[in-house]
């Protein structure tokens, strides 16, 4: 045939840049969809939930295809050199070792435990053996690649538009089948601050401006100055804002998503006619894999975005876990990170669609106070963040403690602290544009705003950095404003202790909606409505909890740890059995434990009689 021919004068020629990309593309692309089946697979049989996105079928070739071509690139002056035979085999091999070293190296089970210097020997060792395997038919495999590599972008293309059309198509059907909703129902906006602590904040007498704006917001609602998270990590903080719940009730951790015990506050209000959309930046916790989505009809947590694209390739997420990768680069950006800015764009625009007359709930997780704390130049240079700040940074986010160094420098605190509260002054100024953009639209007057951040963060105050690692206040307080004009007052403090797992039974109360038992705790409006008559707070637990205080060794007690907050006292049981009590009063950082005087011992007590009616 004229096309064997053709094949046959070119096996006798030199290898060509042309023969190359055939090469990257079909190996890329092959590559990934393998990746996705095998996530896919995976999933089906117990392990780790995958949720196929339209993005992922296309970002994951894509990224493949790109860091296939630098290899290929690398070696391409060498192979231009050589006859055409052995050109080919060197190119097979080298692209196949890619292809199965990017399957080696996601995070699964027993290929965790495999050192990467074994996983690069296997990969090798494979393709050495499957080129051996087809060398007598080298003909026939170049035909055959040459024949599939259109086919195979055809494939993506039509993966791609189908799991997208489907996704829509569903997505309309829900809205198209929802109940009515109650007449002139409010709409109800959730904003989760990930990451940030009460402390650091203006609103709450920090002596920084890091919340301008929202202190000029927080006239016109109720903030709540003693909020208290049920945990000090991101999942199962949410679990309890979105089903009222405590952590021992849902027990999510690390590889157990939310599951379908407990309603959802996405699901409830969906049942109740509203247009239900979650944003999240926090494609870690926060993802459809985690539980947390069910119940919106839409739903954003991976996108589109440069960053995600390059960590769509499983050796790029890969390398740029490993510190000396990050060091040599002078990259410590997470490549995942949704800023600000896209959350508040990609809301809107849903906003702008939901058809008229629909209330919506809609869910905002924004992301950008985490570590490493980057923000914006301008406000980095408000804030006296130094150009130091990444060495710092670096010694800290790729170690397995979670305990600073003893060597730590109060300098190198100081310009991690300032870099965070630049975050949280940059999350300010973008909220304002938020509420801005509600305000043109004749929103935000008709929207019950729930303001709150999921848990706090710790900067060397009992010895450790970042969270999810101890129950201090740090950690647990966070800030709490609700504001919807005529049904909550405005300037209104509230000082008592109060929890989280009561915003969903909150949201029912505020919305005039029957609870029907379907979340449990008890609205915080009795703060307003009926000042001075609450129940005994043993009735009424503030109540955080930490199943492990971390992945990392050296976290201060591992095991289960609880903490209890009653009026000005804050008890702690660590999982080690010590116990901790503070008078928050006198000392609201938490450097004095009275656990051996009497007011600490009476205190101790009471808590304990309070979990032991809890967990009976």
């Amino acid at each position: 045939m004229k096309q064997d021919k053709q094949i046959i004068d070119r096996r006798e020629g030199r290898f060509r840049l042309w023969d190359m990309l055939y090469f990257v593309i079909w190996f890329g692309v092959l590559s990934a969809l393998v990746e996705i089946a095998f996530l896919q697979i995976r999933s089906l049989f117990g392990g780790r939930t995958f949720y196929l996105r339209c993005h992922t079928l296309w970002m994951t070739p894509t990224a493949n295809v790109a860091v296939f071509g630098v290899v290929g690139l690398a070696t391409l002056p060498l192979l231009l050199r050589l006859s055409r035979p052995i050109a080919v085999r060197i190119a097979f091999v080298a692209l196949a070792s890619i292809s199965f070293l990017n399957v080696l190296v996601i995070e699964s089970g027993i290929l965790s435990r495999i050192h990467f210097v074994a996983k690069v020997v296997l990969a090798v060792g494979l393709a050495v053996f499957l080129q051996r395997l087809i060398a007598r038919r080298a003909l026939g495999f170049e035909r055959f690649m040459r024949r599939t590599t259109i086919g195979l972008v055809v494939l993506v293309l039509i993966l791609t538009a189908a799991v997208g059309g489907w996704h829509r198509f569903q997505e309309r059907r829900i809205i198209a089948n929802l109940p009515d909703a109650p007449p002139s129902a409010p709409n109800v906006l959730l904003i989760v601050w990930d990451t940030v602590r009460a402390e650091s904040m203006s609103l709450y007498g920090y002596e920084r401006p890091t919340t301008p704006y929202l202190e000029e917001l927080s006239k016109e609602g109720a903030v709540f100055q003693n909020a208290i998270a049920t945990t000090s990590w991101t999942l199962p903080s949410h679990a309890s804002l979105f089903t009222g719940r405590f952590h021992y009730e849902t027990l999510t951790s690390y590889y157990k998503p939310l599951d379908a015990t407990y309603p959802t506050l996405a699901e409830v209000l969906a049942s109740r006619g509203y247009v239900t959309g979650g944003f999240a930046a926090n494609t870690i916790f926060c993802r459809l894999e985690d539980g947390i989505a069910r119940g919106f009809t839409h739903y954003e947590d991976w996108v589109a975005s440069p960053g995600e694209l390059a960590r769509s390739s499983a050796l790029v997420r890969f390398a740029f876990n490993k510190a000396w990768v990050r060091k040599l680069l002078g990259y410590y950006e997470m490549l995942d990170r949704k800023p600000a800015p896209r959350i508040r764009t990609d809301f809107l625009q849903w906003v702008d669609r939901i058809p008229s007359g629909r209330p919506f709930f809609a869910f905002l997780n924004y992301f950008d106070a985490h570590q490493p704390y980057l923000p914006p130049a301008d406000f980095a240079q408000r804030f006296g963040c130094t150009d130091r700040l990444n060495h710092y940074l670096i010694r800290y986010l790729f170690r397995k403690e979670s305990c600073l160094p003893s060597n730590t420098t109060a300098e190198e605190i100081e310009s991690m602290r300032n870099a965070y509260d630049a975050t949280i002054a940059y999350l300010d100024t973008d909220l304002n544009r938020l509420f801005g953009e509600l305000k043109k639209r004749g929103l935000l007057d008709r929207t019950l705003v729930i303001f709150v951040s999921d848990h706090g963060e710790e900067f060397g105050e009992h010895s450790t950095l970042g969270h999810g690692n101890d129950l201090q206040i740090q950690l647990i307080r966070v800030p709490l404003v609700l504001r919807l004009p005529g049904t909550v007052p405005g300037d209104l403090t509230v000082q008592e202790p109060v929890t989280l797992r009561d915003i969903p039974a909150t949201v029912m109360g505020l919305l005039e909606l029957p609870n029907d038992g379907l979340f449990p705790g008890r609205s915080l409006a009795r703060y307003w409505l009926n000042p001075g008559s609450e129940e005994p707070e043993s009735l009424d637990p503030v109540l955080s909890e930490l199943s492990h205080p971390s992945l990392r060794d050296g976290a201060p007690a591992e095991g289960y740890m609880r903490s209890l907050v009653t009026g000005d006292m804050h008890y702690i049981r660590n999982g080690d059995g010590t116990e901790e009590v503070y008078d928050l009063r006198i000392d609201p950082v938490e450097l004095n434990n009275i656990i051996e005087t009497p007011r600490g011992t009476n205190a101790a007590k009471s808590a304990r009689h309070v979990l032991e009616q809890i967990t009976q």
